[in-house]
């Protein structure tokens, strides 16, 4: 499309095609993507950039309950469990049966477990509680009217010790700066966030426009 930047035709050209992702043991994460379906169908370079974050060691996920927010293709959620980690990924129903065929196509390469659950941002949370260890989310803040759903759905599973990575691609076209700024805004009313430096992210996927953000609830003032 007219206007478009490299990244964004990169991603619309590999849609319908098997995406892999390189990892640093062990064979490629085979993904599939759909031509058709939405954002949710084709692996954005925010998933990319936060599944190798994670193989760079920076937090310890061997063993620890890890649920994906808005997962689509399930790339970062699968290479979570790649990592020993114990994976709920999640999305809406229409993305589930491209979530359940890439863990499948991947669960050899699973050392913790993956499954994939139906999450709408806003509602009920209940059945995945008690709060997870991490939450993972790539490419989750461009539409204005789930700002709000999501920071319910943050809010109402993380606990006192919960680490929300947030990666995302900053982005200047229309109206992404505003709902961006509006974002960040209304998370700090509840959490701390702290920018983690590119020279942290892998030494190969990462951009100056892609950010990973580390996110955590506020403390209350004389909480135990």
């Amino acid at each position: 499309p007219a206007g478009a930047g490299p990244r964004h035709l990169r991603a619309a050209a590999m849609a319908g095609f098997v995406r892999e992702l390189e990892r640093r043991a062990g064979p490629a994460l085979r993904l599939e993507q759909r031509a058709a379906g939405g954002v949710g169908c084709v692996v954005w370079d925010a998933a990319l950039v936060l599944a190798k974050f994670l193989e760079t060691g920076a937090c310890p996920l061997a063993r620890r309950h890890v649920l994906e927010l808005g997962a689509g293709t399930g790339a970062v959620g699968i290479m979570a469990a790649t990592l020993g980690a114990n994976v709920t990924v999640t999305d809406l129903e229409e993305l589930q049966e491209l979530l359940l065929v890439n863990i499948e196509n991947n669960k050899h390469l699973v050392t913790g477990s993956v499954r994939a659950k139906v999450l709408k941002w806003g509602e009920d949370v209940t059945e995945f509680q008690p709060p997870p260890d991490y939450i993972l989310m790539a490419d989750c803040i461009y539409y204005e009217e789930s700002l709000e759903p999501l920071l319910k759905t943050l809010k109402d599973l993380t606990g006192p010790d919960t680490c929300v990575l947030c990666c995302y691609e900053q982005r200047t076209m229309g109206k992404n700066p505003e709902i961006e700024r509006k974002y960040f805004e209304l998370l700090q009313r509840d959490f701390e966030l702290e920018r983690i430096p590119l020279d942290r992210h892998d030494e190969e996927y990462r951009s100056e426009d892609i950010h990973i953000v580390s996110i955590h609830r506020k403390q209350l003032v004389g909480a135990q």
